[in-house]
């Protein structure tokens, strides 16, 4: 009997165990049992997605367990692989009102629609636009914002981020840390205008903004303007601007570290923390990077014609070591607020020379510090807003080339440009007609250079005092459908000269004065056809003064011309600007025809004494079509693209430029990115290509067509740490780039970061 029993419990218990075998059989052979959450964040009571936003997902049965995520451009989310039961969910973006939800989750899973409310915060000006940018579809601007995922990629750089924007062309004289241009639109890098959290980095001594030494350490968006600028930038640009930000302040304390190491001796290390503390908020980052830069190239001895003598041979003196550092602090002051904050760039550089004629010993070190005070608030119970703000900045660069690799002669100079400057801003709101923006600034400039050689050699100490003041106005959608847009701006240029030579002199008048004013409108309509299609329109007419370089040169092999005209550009374009606001597979699409003609455009030109100086040249027009689309081929899957057809025409009187291209402007750019993710692994592919270009003017020197191919790969081992392997140039294709610069081949990346669940991106 007992021994019948015992069988009987055995055999129960051996089918229990079975059963609950089978089951697990079943639940990894049939994974779809897990539940997965998807959602869309949006505004309440409007149509608009909100991407960016951060959600936590936490099981009510163990809190501590989170998991976050972020809405992509259309507001979607996803997790996966869930367990059925209750969860807990919040959501939580910078300018609404955190949501919180407890969500049944059920074995098929749940689609979730959440609704953000908006809330008033006293917040920088510029935040409050870049909000606005993304509501206020009815501008004219044609404005690109960087994705998260490229500002954070293993070993990014910003001259690579850039590379990747449409109708964005980037030039460059190596790899990580080297110079490097920018033109927007088949522009010169002179009329791109670079903005480091609101505060112009180009200078009046000239020559563009060397992006190649800017770090990404700490940004937090980068916005591309193409066309129509807006009033809080000056609004007077003839190409175009970049406006990058970094971190902004959080009431949460948050933190995260950064270390990724790739080809050619690349090290980066990286660290942010930031919070609350009493009345303030911090932000404290510190970043390194260095690289070797020591790739081999295909070199044709400069002999294109001849393959016999080509050989492989190695980049030397092309190494690069940089520090950042920044602090910001910022705390609520009356009814408005105040925030100040310390950006310090470091580097130190070897200039390599073309891949011809390698220097060994030529070497390169900037320094800038910029200190930034802003305060700003809200007047007349919201309707209003104010905001003022200063900056000191201070640049340095020392270039010595003692062996006469790299320029004319033996060279040792130091430059060092001190700026100033002043912007205020009155902005106001009228519930039935529109926004209207008023700005006035400052600005001075001291450049003052040394030569290291010869300290008694006749030097030009530069000055420069700007002062502007615009205005922009724009109205509320009439009926809903149609936004009329209008601003000008006058600037007020003073210059002033010094040398040794009036030092000396008794009476201390500096040799050379100027003073001019330049001034631009630009007009705008955006035309709501359908909900989903806008029609977009801009006209603008801007003037760049030429800077201290073209107009004093440096008394060497370039000669200045004290009687340069202004640059004077009218642009034009029109374009349908589509957004999807359900999220379908089209969430986004762009197709703008744009003309930009400019009257007397800075050209250096080079006489028979081998000795340049900088003309005017009458006319030329640059014209394109630009198209930009977004596909959502899936929750996780998804594809973005752009295509650029220009053409760029020299219309000088001059017989041997007429009718030629102009230099780094080709006529085809395609720009492709696809997206993939399953679970916790995430990749990426990215191709980009561009048709020949030529570097002079008579069109002789081409460069020839490029394709370049990246792969990435993101693996989230836990929650905290993420994992990321880049292959770059895939195809390893031997690119040069300037003058016979090589730029590297086939490289890798590898990267960790760690960063808490609760830190917002």
């Amino acid at each position: 009997m007992n021994c019948s029993k015992t069988r009987t419990s055995t055999k129960a218990g051996f089918f229990v165990l079975a059963r609950a075998a089978i089951s697990l059989l079943c639940l990894l052979a049939h994974p779809s049992i897990a539940a997965d959450l998807n959602g869309r964040v949006l505004e309440v009571g409007k149509d608009v997605w909100i991407p960016g936003a951060l959600v936590h997902l936490s099981a009510s049965s163990a809190p501590d367990n989170i998991r976050s995520t972020l809405s992509d451009s259309v507001g979607g989310f996803s997790f996966v692989r869930l367990a059925p039961g209750e969860w807990q969910l919040t959501v939580e973006m910078l300018g609404y009102r955190p949501l919180q939800r407890t969500v049944l989750l059920a074995p098929r899973g749940a689609i979730l629609e959440l609704r953000l409310e908006s809330k008033p915060l006293q917040m920088e000006p510029m935040v409050v636009w870049g909000q606005r940018d993304g509501e206020r579809r009815h501008t004219p601007a044609y404005v690109e914002t960087v994705p998260v995922e490229i500002l954070q990629a293993p070993g990014a750089d910003l001259a690579q981020t850039l590379d990747t924007a449409t109708n964005v062309n980037v030039r460059r004289y190596g790899g990580l840390g080297s110079f490097s241009t920018l033109s927007i639109r088949g522009s010169t890098t002179e009329q791109v205008q670079v903005y480091l959290d609101g505060v112009l980095l180009n200078q009046a001594l000239g020559g563009g903004v060397n992006i190649g030494n800017i770090s990404l350490a700490g940004v937090e968006s980068m916005q591309i303007y193409r066309g129509a600028t807006p009033a809080r930038f000056g609004g007077n640009s003839l190409g175009g601007i970049v406006h990058i930000r970094t971190r902004s302040l959080s009431q949460t304390e948050r933190s995260y570290i950064h270390a990724s190491a790739g080809s050619f001796g690349t090290h980066q290390l990286s660290a942010c923390t930031s919070g609350p503390w009493r009345q303030w908020q911090y932000l404290a980052l510190t970043e390194f990077r260095t690289s070797q830069n020591n790739f081999r190239f295909w070199d044709d001895n400069g002999t294109p014609y001849n393959p016999n003598d080509d050989v492989w041979s190695r980049r030397v003196n092309s190494d690069f070591h940089s520090f950042r550092g920044i602090v910001k602090a910022g705390r609520p002051l009356g009814s408005g607020r105040m925030q100040i904050h310390n950006t310090l760039d470091l580097s130190h550089s070897g200039i390599s020379g073309t891949g011809i004629y390698q220097a060994k010993r030529t070497r390169l070190d900037s320094w800038r510090n910029l200190s930034e005070a802003n305060i700003y608030g809200h007047l007349a119970n919201g309707f209003a807003g104010y905001s003022l703000k200063a900056h000191l900045s201070l640049t340095t660069g020392e270039y010595k080339d003692l062996y006469g690799e790299v320029g004319f002669g033996t060279q040792h100079d130091r430059n060092t440009t001190i700026s100033t400057g002043l912007h205020g801003e009155i902005n106001t709101i009228n519930p039935r007609r529109g926004v209207a923006t008023l700005f006035a600034a400052g600005k001075y400039e001291d450049f003052e250079p040394e030569n290291l050689l010869d300290k008694d050699r006749d030097q030009v100490h530069s000055r420069r005092f700007r002062s502007i003041l615009g205005g922009e106005v724009e109205s509320f959608p009439l009926f809903d459908r149609v936004t009329l847009t209008a601003g000008s701006q006058v600037e007020h240029l003073h210059d002033r000269l010094l040398t040794q030579e009036d030092i000396v002199g008794s009476n201390f008048e500096p040799r050379r004065k100027s003073t001019k004013a330049i001034w631009g409108f630009r007009l705008g309509a955006g035309i709501a056809l359908t909900k989903q299609v806008l029609l977009k329109t801009h006209r603008g007419r801007y003037q760049r003064p030429p800077s201290f370089f073209e107009l004093f040169g440096d008394r060497g092999s370039v000669l200045g011309n004290p009687d340069l005209a202004s640059e004077e550009g009218d642009k034009w374009d029109l374009g349908i600007d589509f957004r999807d606001l359900a999220g379908g597979v089209l969430p986004r699409g762009e197709l703008v025809y744009y003309e930009n003609a400019v009257n007397n455009l800075i050209r250096f030109m080079q006489s028979t004494q081998q000795v340049s100086q900088p003309h005017n040249l009458d006319r030329t027009l640059l014209r394109g079509i630009e198209t930009r689309i977004n596909l959502r081929l899936g929750p996780k899957l998804g594809l973005d693209g752009n295509y650029v057809y220009q053409q760029s025409q020299n219309r000088s009187l001059l017989t041997y430029e007429k009718g030629n291209d102009l230099p780094n402007a080709p006529h085809h750019r395609y720009g492709l990115v696809l997206r993939a993710a399953k679970a916790k692994i995430s990749a990426r592919y990215s191709f980009n290509r561009e048709s020949r270009s030529f570097l002079d003017r008579a069109n002789l020197n081409p460069i020839p067509a490029r394709s370049v191919h990246t792969v990435a790969i993101d693996f989230r081992v836990v929650a905290e740490v993420v994992l990321s392997v880049e292959v770059r140039n895939l195809g390893n294709n031997q690119i040069t780039d300037v003058w016979g610069y090589p730029l590297p081949g086939r490289s890798y990346f590898v990267s960790a970061r760690f960063e808490p669940t609760d830190f917002v991106r």
